[in-house]
Order: C-alpha cells, then structure tokens, then sequence
C-alpha cells in the first residue's frame, strides 16, 4: 500500500486536532530560511515575478504545512504592524514552501521590500518567519543617467582609431600558403612597431628582412594571439611582407580564408607618432623566391579584401585608473552602486573596495547580455567631507583572449566602465554620482592582465590615495565618453565569483638555485597572494601549473598557448603584499623566480576562488577511493565553477562546454545549490542559440553561427534540456523551465524537422560521440555508433521535456512529447536493437544509454544488461566509456541487479578507473582516463565530467535519492556490498537536510536517518524485522510492503534509527 502525501496530510490533521492547544505553546515549529530566487536577502532583482521559498522546522515527527500566507509590504515598519501593503496571499491550503511565485503590486526599480510568512501545520502549530527582504534592480532603460566612459589612454584610443584591421585572400587549393605585401613611406627615420597577427602560424620580413616572432609552437585552442616587433627604419618607402599558413585542425572547417591585420606605429624622435593599417594591403598565391624583397614587382597582385574576421585584436595595455571626486554633506541613510564594464573593474571608494565580488563583470556574450553588479555601500560614503570613487578597469573576460576567437572576441575595443551611485539622505534628498565626460583617467600599476596569461604589476606606478577625496589631480587626464555597448544590461542576480578559502603549501622544494617550488597539495582555482620585502624594481615571477617535470621545476606544457604567469615589481622598501585582480589560474605548484631572499610558506599563499555557491552536500562512505572521488569531484566543480560551468581552469580554453555541464549535472546539483548559476548560465546559453533552434556546443560563443551552423551537437546541445530539468527536478523550481520553455521547445522543433525518420541523422554539429571514449584514438572517435548515441541523446530529451511539460501545466505539449519520444523509441529499436538484447556494435555506452533511456523492449532488458555485464568482464572488469556513458553506468548496473559489479568499478584502483586517478595522487577529476600519458594538449587534470557518478554515490550509495521535485518525496535504497560496510551523507534540499547514516553488521543493518518538515521518506532496509530506537516501530511509521528480504517504509519528517534484522 502506498499512502500519498494528501492522506497523510489528511490523517495527521485529524488526529492532531484534539491537543492543539497546548501545541501551539510548546511545539517549537518554526520558519525559517526565507529565500527569494533562490537568494536570500537579494540586492538588485530584475525578475518581476519573483519566486518566494522557506523552510520549516519542528521538533514533532511527521510534520507537513498545511497552510500558509505570504505577506509582502514596503517597509518593516508596516510589516510589523501587520499590514501587507503590496501583497498579502490570504491563507492558501496548501504544503508548498517553495515555487510560491509573488502576485502582488507591480514594483519599481530600487523598490526594497519586506515579507514574512505564516505556516500552520498538520499538527495544528502555527508560527510566523522573521522578516526578510528583497530589492528590485533597475528594471527600465531610464532608469540609468551613466555613461559609458572609455577605459583607454591617447595612444591606445589613437591605435583604436586607426584600426587593427583583417585583410585576407582565399585558401590555396593545395594548402600553400598565402603571401601579403603592404607599402608605406616615412618622411623621416623612426622606431617603428609592428603590431601584427594572422589566423594561423605566419612569417614576417621588413624590407626583405626576416622579423622574428614569439615562439607561437605550442598548441593553441583558437586563433593566433598579436605580436608586436620593433625596428628602425629610415627616410623612404618601405614593405612589410607576411606569409601566412594555411590553417589546418578543427579551425580549417571555419577559415576559408587566409587573413592577417597588421598596425604599423612609426615613433619619430620629436615624439611625434605615424599610424598605418592593412588598408592597400595586395596579395597572392606565389612561389618566387623573392617576393618579400623591396623591389619585388606585386602590381599583378590583387588587392586583399577587407575581412570581418574578428573584433579587432590589439594587445593590451594594462588596467587604468578612474575616479571622480564628490561631495555628501548630510547624514546618509541609504547608498547604492550599479557598476559594470566592458573589460573587468573593481570600484573603490574612499580608499575601500566595494564589495568582494572577483573578476566582475561575469563572462557573457557582451553582444547580447552585459552584467551589471548593485552594492549596498551606505557605509563607505563619508557624510560632511570630501569624498571620491574609482575604479581599475583591465581586460577582464571581454577584452582578454577568449578561445577559440581571440582578443575582444565579443566586441570592439575600448575598455569601458559605467557606475551610478545612488545616495538617498536621512531626510529624503539624494545626490547621484554617474560616470561622465567629469571623470579623470591615468595609467595603473597593472601593466599587464589577462585571464588565459596572467597579470604584471609594477608596485613602483603605484598613487597613494587614487581613490579617496582630496587628491591632486593635476596629473589625471579627461576621460572620453565610450559607444554604448549592443548587448542588453542585465542585474547578476547568482552568487558572485569570490575569494572562499586560504591554502598554505605543503612543501617548498629548489630545484635550482633560487627557484622555489610550492606545492599546495591541491589542485584548485585561484591565484596566490605574495609577501616580499625588496629593493625597488626587484622582480618576481610566479609559474602556475598543474604537475612537475623530472628536474622538479613546473611543467607548462599542458597549459597549451595559455601563460599563465604572474609577476610582481616591487617598489622597494617595507614589505609589501599583492594578489592579481584580472586574471586566475588552475594549479596545484607555483614556481617562485626572483624572490628577494628565501621564501617560506607565509610568503607564498594559495587563494581559492569560485562562483560563491552555497555547498549543499557532504558524503561519508566508509572506502577512502570513493570517498576521495567525491572529494576529487566537488574540487573539481570549485575550481570550473568560475562565473560559467568551464571545462577546465587552467588552459587556453575555459569554455562553458554544454557536454560537460551536461552530464555533471546530476552531481553538481548535490554539491551545490545551483538554482540561481543556472539560471544565470542558461541566459548565456540562449543568447548562443542558433536562429534555426540548435543550442550551442559551449555558451557564451564567440563564433555565433559559424560554429552553429553545422547542426546542433548530441550530448552537449541537450544540456540545453538537461540544466532546466534537473534544476526544476532538484529544487522544485518551474520558473526555469518557464524562462527556456521557448528556447527548449525551437530545440527539438529543430530535430525534428531535420529528421523525419525519427533518427538523429542529420545535422548533428560536431558530433562529439562518446567523448574521449577508452578506445578513441582521438577523442571524438565513434567507438559507438554516432547514429545510436545522438538518437539516445534525443529521446532522453524529449522524456525531460514532456515531464517539464506536465509539471508546468503545458498539458498538450506533454502529450505530444511523449508521443514524439515513442517514435523515436520505435525507430531506435528497430535499427540498433537485436532479438537477443544485443545493441549497436556492443560497446559499453551503447548498452547503457539504451537501458537508461528505455529503448530496450521490456522483455530484452534483462538480456542487454546482461550483455553489458559480459562485455565489461571481457574487457577485465572496466569500462570503456566516455563523457556521454559513464554517467549512467552504474546506475544501469544497479538497476539490474549488478550490485557486485558496481563495486568491482568503484573500488577498481588500476588503469582504468576513478581508483586510478585517486592511487596516482590526483586531487581532482581528470579530462581522460588515461590523463597522465599522451596528447598533453588534452591533459586537463581538473576536468569535472568523468566525476559524474558522484550523482550515484549521493542517490544510490549515500540513499539520498529524490523522487518528487524539491524531494518533497525521496528514497533511501542503498545498493550494498560486503566490501563497504558504512555509508551516508547530508543534503541541504530545498526543504531542509536531509542525512543518512547506515552501517552494515553481523547482526544486521543500521540507519539513522533526518527527515526535514514537510518531506516524506521511503524507506527500504535490509531484513524482514524492522525496530526503531530499540522498540518497534512507532505509529507515524508506516510499512509499504515487506518481500524479497526487505521490508519499506514510509516515515515523515524527524530523526529515526532504524535497525534490520534478517
């Protein structure tokens, strides 16, 4: 018998009407953990229908709300009089405590509000929450009097005007290169710099004369990044000549052109400066030996077109320094800073940071969507006395290379800021301070910063007092005002990257005289804060890397065209402490060159940072491999949970991968509370949807349409189904299948129109396959068939979909889901799946993804997972599976009875295997199985996807397994094995925490176990006889069903210990 959630409610109310009375003075019920979007006591909202969540508590046992009544008003003072001024919800019959949408007064930009909400339960308590609050954003265009101000100095705006402009030709047939010749005429002698770059490796002479390059060897995701030469030149006309490759690798598919931009500076010796841009620039297909030469003849040659390849590339100058000095000669109640910018900013005040958010604004496509931060600073402004604001502005994620497209990928340049500081006085007046034409601008320390290469600081450039009142400005320039940006502002409203711990190392190591090796033990995030104490211009290098070489010292190698390098001037004197802003890296050693002295590990300190989620799950399985895999995963997802779900934290690549996401999900939402990331993140995805439907292969994208018009890709596409599901699925919440109902639904409009059959044939993008699969010789090789997983891929989405459908009241667009998924089911079967339960060519994923996404006739399933079961003993006892099967392999296994084998793959320590990258010291996930050998360009050790079985150890292992949304309902059915004979975990759902703890022994199976109010537990334990904190079991435990030596329960909220006999 299976009691629902109204019965129980039901029966409960009835027999707890009788003692209410007394109830009310001494249950203990309380409210708490009031939430709205998923925030709690959000600044700067601009979603008018806000979502509203709590929690309750109780010390009584099966406690379910059975009413509620949200009030809503403008201001404490008339909340607590008792009135609800913008809203009062009535007393709704209903268990709901989260998804509770405001349908109050329409609220105004800044609007701040106060609410509470009063619960009445099964039991006949009431009692009413502690206020909370939140605050509406600017919510209309006008609401802003800011301007965009130019982060730039004379030179760099000069450069700008002029142009690093893309010219190009056609590719060869034969791959040959491509030769560009441009002429231009001094009137005198200059030091004259070649500002140079080109869409794959090129050669460069002047006057026939060969120009040397940095070394561009390295693997490189993504374009060329600019060079700069110097030389002399005299009086006279000139020739600078380029050869450019022909591009090879993934990036052929989108270059059908050769192209290079070149910006000639001419210094003449009065200071004077020439500009010169690829305009006039000829070209040509050639094989003459002297083309370069001065004297080379290129009348013949055609004019090379102009291209619009890329934003223009131009190399970075350092971060500048903004301020603006203004006055507050009255007590001030309330302030408040909208800032954002194109590039990355920190706003001071008085000499004070503002908040403590890190590489603000956020990655995004800054064509569609530019993020805008609000700050309460009513305590930095400084009533009756001079006052100042500023900013540092650098390259940040908008003018940094962004692979694969390159620098200001998403826009032009300049740099630009834009900040409106809002100060309302205790008797109602206010003064707005806004960026203008007034602000000053002037060079910063900063002379060097991106978020791939890493950031130079000259402590030597350093102004005391940049940004307090009372400075003498006689030295700061104008600024000038800035094109408005295209893409829209829009309020972060998601957790901001942040600073959340402190690492000391582990060992210093000198593997040569003077080069000092940290290793933190970790590999994580971050950056590291340094302390030295020298003589000014004294210089110190930090290498950043995730392994070592033979010698000791730091191995690069991996990083690809990535730097990231840190180094520190300093200005001389006392002893000095610096951290980067605009840059991070993902590491475990630091290499330390040019220390004044001998370093010791105060020195030298590792900063953790990550999207500041609030981490919701804790494991504690009684095997150190799994539970180091748990570990190695939630690491993981810190160190790529940086403003976007990246693949990797230390390469030159960083993308939001949707693949990765894809599959981590499950896992991801244990660790964290990922509501608001998602919903932050799945705007950047939208933006990045193709116009015919396709969702992107990684979010934001640079490429547009170039790279979407291929298709969309299987597995990584879906996430843009998978992210909203889960969220919705985890936490309860439909606001975020209502936000992409539209974008998910032109997804697999998109599919299936473009495959009438009801197989995923055509325009399946990149088709990545089962990505790094074990016997993929590279890492998009179809050891399954391609065909099989993209339709598994489509299935599994329209399953998601029609369950979104029904759970948000699109009652018709379920049924036709459902209907759509059984066509693609029937075609699936009839061309991958045999009589005898053989699928595809028999690899690993092939099997899984059909069991798991039920596209085995029922009849057959047992027969499939025992082919898998076969074809992982073949093999010796592993699995062969990459990004797409791995997450679901040993939840098919469980689901078919291999309990053994589930164990054999989690506990397996050889190559390979999680146990594996556990035994070889890893402290993280690795990108492949076999990380530690082969291509270094594909060796990313923090690399979260393979991590994502963690999602079964929490669900299966742990026993925290939802089964309604918001885990209004969940089960505890651990698959157990004699070889692990503890585990359990915590989970903070939406509902309150939930814990599990069960020990296996000889005398039978132990479990405490934590229910939060208004959630209902099934319960499956071990044994035909069951007793509860040594007695039997209590009357609000209900037995479901005893059969096959095992008995069910049904409990409600509270704390149990169960013991189960056989």
């Amino acid at each position: 018998m299976k009691l629902s959630r109204r019965g129980l409610m039901t029966a409960a109310a009835l027999t707890s009407v009788a003692s209410a009375a007394p109830a009310l003075a001494q249950t203990g019920l309380t409210v708490h953990r009031l939430q709205a979007n998923s925030l709690t006591n959000p600044l700067g909202l601009d979603d008018p229908a806000v979502r509203l969540s709590w929690q309750l508590a109780s010390p009584q046992r099966k406690t379910l709300q059975v009413k509620y009544r949200v009030r809503v008003a403008s201001s404490n003072e008339v909340l607590a009089g008792g009135q609800a001024d913008l809203w009062d919800s009535g007393e709704v019959e209903s268990d709901k405590c989260f998804d509770v949408t405001y349908a109050g007064k329409p609220l105004a930009s800044r609007q701040r509000v106060f609410w509470d909400v009063l619960v009445t339960d099964n039991h006949g308590n009431t009692s009413r929450s502690a206020p909370a609050t939140w605050e509406m954003a600017l919510l209309q265009p006008s609401d802003w009097s800011a301007k965009w101000i130019a982060a730039e100095d004379e030179g760099s705006r000069a450069d700008r005007e002029t142009g690093l402009n893309w010219v190009a030709g056609s590719r060869a047939p034969n791959q040959a290169p491509r030769q560009f010749r441009l002429k231009f005429s001094l009137p005198e002698a200059a030091e004259t710099t070649l500002v140079t770059i080109a869409n794959n490796s090129y050669r460069l002479w002047v006057d026939g004369k060969p120009v040397s390059l940095p070394d561009d060897s390295a693997p490189r995701f993504g374009k060329s990044e600019v060079a700069e030469s110097t030389v002399s030149l005299g009086k006279g006309e000139h020739v600078v000549a380029i050869e450019v490759k022909d591009p090879d690798g993934f990036l052929a598919m989108y270059q059908p052109e050769n192209a290079m931009a070149i910006l000639i500076r001419a210094r003449f010796k009065d200071g004077r400066t020439q500009r010169f841009s690829s305009v006039g620039t000829r070209t040509a297909l050639v094989s003459d030996a002297g083309w370069m030469l001065p004297a080379f003849d290129d009348a013949t040659w055609a004019m090379a077109k102009t291209a619009d390849y890329q934003m223009e590339a131009l190399p970075g100058k350092g971060a500048y320094l903004l301020r603006k000095a203004f006055s507050a000669d009255k007590p001030v109640a309330r302030a408040r800073l909208y800032a954002s910018a194109l590039g990355g900013y920190e706003t001071w005040i008085n000499g004070q940071r503002v908040g403590d958010a890190l590489l603000t604004p956020e990655s995004t496509d800054f064509r569609e969507s530019v993020l805008y931060q609000t700050y309460d600073v009513a305590k930095l402004v400084k009533a009756g006395s001079a006052n100042a604001i500023g900013a540092i502005v650098g390259d940040g994620w908008y003018g940094s290379y962004n692979a694969p497209a390159g620098r200001f990928a998403y826009g032009p340049p300049p740099l630009r800021y834009l900040a409106q500081l809002e100060i309302t006085y205790t008797d109602g007046s206010q003064t707005v301070v806004v960026t203008d034409e007034s602000w000053r601008i002037t060079p910063s320390p900063i002379v060097m910063s991106e978020i791939y290469n890493g950031e130079t600081y000259d402590a030597r450039k350093e102004i005391a007092g940049w940004s307090e009142g009372g400075l003498d400005e006689s030295g700061w320039k104008a600024v000038g005002l800035a094109p408005l940006p295209v893409g829209a502002l829009k309020a972060q409203d998601s957790q901001p990257i942040r600073q959340t711990q402190s690492r000391v190392s582990n060992s210093i190591s000198e593997p040569k005289p003077g080069v000092y090796v940290y290793d933190f033990g970790q590999n994580f995030a971050g950056w590291v804060r340094l302390i030295a104490r020298g003589k000014a211009g004294d210089t110190v290098t930090l290498k950043f890397a995730e392994y070592l070489l033979p010698s000791g010292e730091v191995d690069q190698a991996n990083l690809r065209a990535a730097k990231c390098t840190d180094t520190y001037i300093l200005k001389g004197g006392d002893y000095e402490r610096w951290e980067p802003r605009f840059t991070y890296h993902g590491f475990r050693y630091v290499q330390v060159e040019g220390y004044p002295g001998t370093p010791n590990a105060k020195d030298i300190v590792g900063q953790v940072i990550h999207s500041d989620l609030p981490e919701t799950g804790h494991l504690r399985i009684g095997n150190p491999v799994i539970q180091q895999l748990w570990q190695n995963t939630l690491w993981s997802q810190r160190s790529n949970f940086v403003g976007l779900p990246t693949d990797c934290p230390q390469r030159d690549e960083r993308l939001g991968w949707m693949g990765d996401a894809g599959v981590f999900w499950d896992a991801a939402a244990f660790n964290m509370n990922v509501v608001a990331f998602t919903r932050r993140f799945m705007n950047d995805v939208r933006d990045a949807q193709t116009k015919d439907g396709a969702f992107p292969d990684f979010a934001p994208n640079a490429w547009d349409e170039a790279w979407g018009e291929h298709g969309a890709s299987p597995g990584w596409s879906d996430a843009g189904v998978i992210l909203p599901w889960t969220v919705w699925r985890r936490y309860g919440d439909t606001s975020v299948i209502d936000e992409n109902w539209d974008a998910m639904m032109r997804y697999m409009r998109f599919l299936e129109i473009n495959n009438p059959e009801y197989l995923w044939l055509n325009k399946r993008g990149h088709d990545y396959a089962d990505w790094v699969a074990l016997d993929a010789k590279e890492p998009g090789d179809p050891t399954t068939p391609k065909d099989l997983v993209a339709t598994a891929m489509w299935k599994m989405s329209l399953d998601m979909m029609a369950a979104m459908a029904q759970a948000s009241g699109r009652t018709a667009e379920a049924a036709g889901y459902r209907a759509t998924a059984s066509k693609v089911r029937a075609a699936y079967v009839k061309a991958f799946v045999r009589a005898d339960g053989t699928v595809g060519n028999g690899s690993h994923t092939g099997y899984i993804l059909s069991l798991k996404y039920d596209l085995v006739p029922a009849g057959q399933r047992a027969a499939t997972a025992a082919h898998l079961v076969a074809e992982i003993k073949r093999r010796g006892m592993l699995l062969t599976t990459g990004f797409l099967g791995t997450p679901s392999s040993l939840d098919v296994l469980a689901d078919a009875g291999y309990s053994d084998i589930v164990y054999n793959l989690l506990l397996r320590t050889e190559f390979p295997s999680w146990g594996y990258m556990v035994a070889k010291g890893a402290t993280t996930i690795w990108e492949r199985w076999n990380g530690d050998v082969g291509d270094v360009s594909m060796n990313s050790f923090n690399h979260y996807a393979l991590g994502a079985v963690t999602g079964f150890v929490f669900r299966r292992i742990a026993g925290i397994d939802p089964v309604e949304p918001g885990f209004r309902r969940f089960r505890f059915d651990p698959v157990l094995d004699g070889r692990v004979t503890t585990g359990g975990g915590d989970y903070d759902s939406v509902l309150g925490r939930i814990s599990t703890q069960w020990e296996q022994t000889a005398g039978g199976f132990n479990l405490s176990l934590t229910v939060p109010a208004n959630a209902i537990a099934e319960v499956v334990l071990p044994g035909t006889s069951v007793t509860e904190s040594g007695k039997g079991l209590p009357r609000e435990v209900k037995v479901l069903s005893r059969k096959d030596g095992k008995v069910t329960l049904e409990v409600g909220s509270g704390e149990y210990r169960f013991t189960a006999k056989a």
